[in-house]
């Protein structure tokens, strides 16, 4: 399993993954792999994240970035990946059901989800509107336009409640970067398909998009962690200033 993030904010975007990957029916024993490849710069502003069949994904992203070379514009980004995933899929798995179905007896097509984060851009190339987009396998990769500031695929519960209550509209890179390796620590804190390394990219109108290295990425979870104290230091602290 995993969990994938994007946050939109006021002067940039900024997307996270984790990179565990779970061999098994999760209802059962698993094993795991923590060495999955998830983000991808796919332009000068513009990352896709990969989820479900991890191998499946990675195969169809090299495609991908063949067919969207020299493209930019989260929205074109996301026409040419989806119209890239749509024709290997129905090449590969022709004869696979889309969607279990009582009685079945054709196979399940293997699933695999994209998170599209970016600008779009003018007729110059400089970049205009902030968008995340969502492409399902099992909805045939229908785009999906998150509207709401964030987007996340996979294990989501946790970080929906982390976010519907710390994320704000407008807030700056730096801070969205702590946000985004929090939901997803946090996450991996409670469910076990979570887990391994957090990848983190940043995208700006300065500097577009860019990842972070694994001393920066360090560095925020370090900050974090004093965060997390701080949080349950006032928390009982205020409660003791009441008696």
């Amino acid at each position: 399993m995993t969990l994938l993030v994007g946050l939109r904010g006021g002067d940039g975007l900024v997307v996270a993954a984790d990179s565990r990957g779970t061999f098994g029916d999760p209802r059962g024993l698993t094993a795991q792999n923590d060495s999955q490849k998830k983000l991808y710069i796919t332009s000068k502003y513009s990352a896709v994240l990969t989820a479900g069949s991890g191998e499946l994904g990675a195969s169809l992203m090299e495609a991908v970035l063949k067919e969207i070379h020299g493209t930019e514009g989260v929205t074109a980004i996301m026409d040419k990946t989806r119209m890239v995933m749509r024709q290997k899929y129905a090449e590969m798995f022709s004869g696979f059901a889309m969607q279990q179905l009582p009685g079945l007896t054709v196979p399940v097509r293997p699933d695999v989800q994209l998170l599209l984060a970016g600008y779009d851009v003018d007729n110059h190339g400089k970049p205009t509107e902030q968008k995340i987009f969502q492409l399902l396998s099992q909805l045939d990769f229908a785009p999906m336009l998150h509207n709401y500031g964030f987007g996340l695929v996979g294990v989501a519960q946790y970080a929906l409640y982390l976010l519907n209550r710390l994320y704000e509209n407008g807030s700056s890179v730096e801070h969205l970067k702590a946000l985004a390796a929090y939901v997803i620590a946090e996450t991996a804190s409670q469910d076990g398909k979570v887990g391994g390394k957090i990848r983190i990219a940043t995208i700006t109108p300065q500097d577009g998009a860019k990842e972070l290295s694994d001393a920066d990425i360090d560095r925020v979870i370090a900050e974090n962690a004093t965060r997390n104290a701080s949080l349950k230091d006032s928390f009982f602290k205020i409660g003791e200033k009441k008696q």
